[in-house]
């Protein structure tokens, strides 16, 4: 297939005519015209039906259109890591992640990457689930570090880290003395709870335990952020829970953390990447580091 003829092609459908897209390729529009009808020839079926002053793409037509978006993202991220390696770059990864992941895990990364002299730039995008998904559809991310379980056919999710749950207790509350606690003992309490954007999260696995043992939250609170929960925690507004993760979070102020081991509950970590996407050598190397990371983080859960 033509680069160039399909470069043109993809030009005229975001332009909407031919006249606008050979003013923004600088080249007159029978020449275009005409390496579109050539590239029609070669490939074998039409690809605009004209409707009246209007181009419409055929069935095919947007097929080759979505495919061909792809196809010159995936060439052009080739020429780069090429470029970057005959240049002796290392690149820039671009990583969707929680806040508590950026608080943990990032600066670990970091120090790791500097320890080894790693010339890489990291651009971290704070957001949920949902987010993250769409900017790794549009390729503005290389990677995501999500919490919630979904079933989504074009992305490959890998689970990295299994935490078990902690429940975040006010300061005046009758169970900060003890090292573990059951649902059991929380009836009586007012629930803040992380609420889920996509799939299945935190919250979902609370309310199935709370099920189990036959009784009802009582929710006053549903939030997408888990630091301003912990803060309410801290006026003694109820509690909230949180993964293990949130135990090495520093120079913060947060409550007392105590293990839910009734039922015992563990929250992943997912690595979460667009299938067939072409992975840079700086996210390779910043995938084996953070692997790394979460290998110690494991080892200390255990």
């Amino acid at each position: 297939m033509d680069m160039n003829k399909l470069k043109h092609f993809i030009t005229i459908v975001e332009e909407g005519s031919v006249s606008k897209a050979a003013a923004v390729l600088n080249m007159t529009q029978p020449p275009l015209s005409m390496a579109i009808k050539k590239f029609e020839n070669e490939i074998g079926f039409k690809l605009f039906i004209r409707r009246g002053k209007r181009l419409e793409l055929t069935a095919p037509g947007k097929i080759l259109y979505e495919k061909g978006k792809e196809l010159i993202i995936s060439s052009n991220a080739i020429i780069k890591e090429a470029k970057e390696q005959d240049e002796g770059k290392t690149g820039a990864v671009t990583i969707g992640c929680s806040t508590v992941a950026n608080l943990t895990i990032i600066p670990e990364v970091v120090k790791r990457m500097n320890d080894n002299k790693m010339n890489i730039t990291l651009k971290v995008m704070e957001g949920n689930t949902a987010f993250i998904l769409e900017q790794l559809r549009l390729h503005h991310m290389d990677i995501g570090l999500v919490r919630n379980i979904f079933d989504k056919e074009d992305f490959h999710t890998t689970a990295l880290l299994y935490e078990p749950l902690y429940v975040a207790l006010p300061p005046k509350h009758s169970l900060n003395n003890k090292s573990s606690v059951s649902l059991t003992e929380l009836t009586e309490d007012n629930f803040l709870m992380p609420y889920t954007t996509l799939g299945y999260g935190i919250s979902d696995f609370i309310l199935e335990g709370c099920q189990s043992f036959n009784f009802n939250p009582n929710i006053i609170y549903w939030g997408t952020e888990t630091l301003p929960m912990l803060d309410m925690v801290n006026r003694g507004l109820g509690i909230a829970f949180v993964p293990a993760l949130f135990k090495q979070i520093k120079n913060f102020s947060l409550p007392n953390l105590v293990k839910l081991e009734n039922p015992e509950i563990r929250a992943s970590l997912n690595l979460t990447t667009l299938k067939n996407s072409v992975k840079k050598s700086a996210t390779e190397q910043f995938l084996l580091i953070t692997k790394e990371v979460i290998e110690d983080y494991n080892r200390k859960m255990i």
